[in-house]
């Protein structure tokens, strides 16, 4: 656990009868633990991150039995199916009053493309994912980990993206409980396509009778923009007349549907490309130039692809590749 988490205390209730069983995998960027034992307790010693640099990110999957994350003077009690997200610094204890089962998926905090300010609001309550999200998120989390030592390179690399792609839209789901304001003066939350109709500059306000069905409409159109802007990154002639021409409607509706979510045609686009090119960065084992990662991904211009990807996140792209590459490092043998 100590090579996961930094140097670490376990504490056992039962000196005599204790039994566990620990076994750890390698999935492309992400690191997995399954442990599996009886009651116990485990303290981080250190007093900074593991690694001292804060670069990682974990997850824990509570799979069965219960468990109390404690940090920073907050205490979250885990239930099977709950996803807890922390860092490992000092003062981190994971407590099992029962022989539980625990996955525990690292990866770098980069790679989520999150604030640190967002992340470190959540370490204090766990992700308890909406019904239909609990159903995917926590079994998918806990298939990667119990396949991951057993994953071969490509398919890693691929889970790898997915367990980003899983947790990032955990992170951003609205709290349970929340409810989106009401009226027609409604609007999506930033980044995302209008999922409402709130008059369109082609239909018009909706009358009464016929708001679920406009509502209907207009959410299954920006789900069919959003799945064609996906096929179409790599095109650098992806644009709102091109979405348009496909889509059979105006572009002055495309960009409506855009404003709606508080965004541009082209921020979504572009934000959408970067984050594909931020992944493949990541990826270990890769040797292509950034320019090539660049026109991959549909930036004509390497050095515009690296002005706006160092206003994303803060680092050139070649920073960005060693960065990822330093937050892997050797696991131990899996026991």
């Amino acid at each position: 656990m100590g090579r996961l988490l930094g140097p670490v205390e376990v504490h056992l209730e039962d000196q005599e009868e204790f039994t566990g069983e620990i076994s750890f995998g390698d999935c492309g960027y992400v690191r997995t633990c399954t442990l599996d034992a009886a009651p116990h307790r485990i303290r981080v010693a250190g007093r900074t991150a593991a690694r001292g640099d804060g670069r990682h990110v974990f997850a824990l999957v509570q799979a069965s039995g219960t468990g109390l994350l404690s940090q920073n003077g907050s205490r979250m009690r885990l239930t099977p199916g709950d996803i807890a997200l922390f860092a490992p610094y000092g003062g981190l204890m994971l407590t099992f009053p029962e022989p539980s089962r625990v996955h525990l998926l690292r990866l770098p905090q980069l790679v989520l493309r999150v604030p640190q300010a967002d992340l470190s609001a959540l370490f204090a309550a766990p992700l308890r994912p909406s019904a239909g999200l609990r159903a995917v998120v926590s079994p998918f989390l806990a298939a990667v980990a119990r396949a991951s030592p057993q994953s071969c390179a490509g398919i890693g690399d691929r889970l790898a993206g997915h367990v980003t792609d899983m947790l990032a839209t955990l992170i951003t789901e609205p709290p349970a409980g929340r409810r989106p304001a009401e009226g027609p003066r409604a609007s999506a939350a930033p980044g995302t396509l209008a999922r409402a109709d709130s008059g369109s500059p082609e239909t018009g306000s909706p009358k009464h009778g016929g708001a679920h069905s406009a509502t209907a409409a207009v959410g299954d159109l920006a789900a069919r923009i959003r799945t064609h802007i996906a096929l179409h990154l790599a095109d650098p002639h992806l644009s709102p007349g091109s979405i348009a021409a496909a889509h059979h409607i105006s572009v002055r509706h495309v960009h409506w549907l855009f404003s709606q979510g508080g965004t541009t045609v082209g921020g979504w686009i572009r934000e959408r490309r970067l984050e594909e090119a931020a992944r493949e960065l990541a990826l270990p084992g890769r040797r292509d130039t950034v320019a090539l990662v660049a026109r991959r991904w549909g930036f004509v211009s390497a050095s515009h692809f690296s002005r706006v990807f160092r206003k994303r996140y803060g680092m050139p792209p070649r920073a960005w590749r060693d960065s990822c590459a330093a937050a892997r490092d050797p696991l131990p043998n899996a026991s």
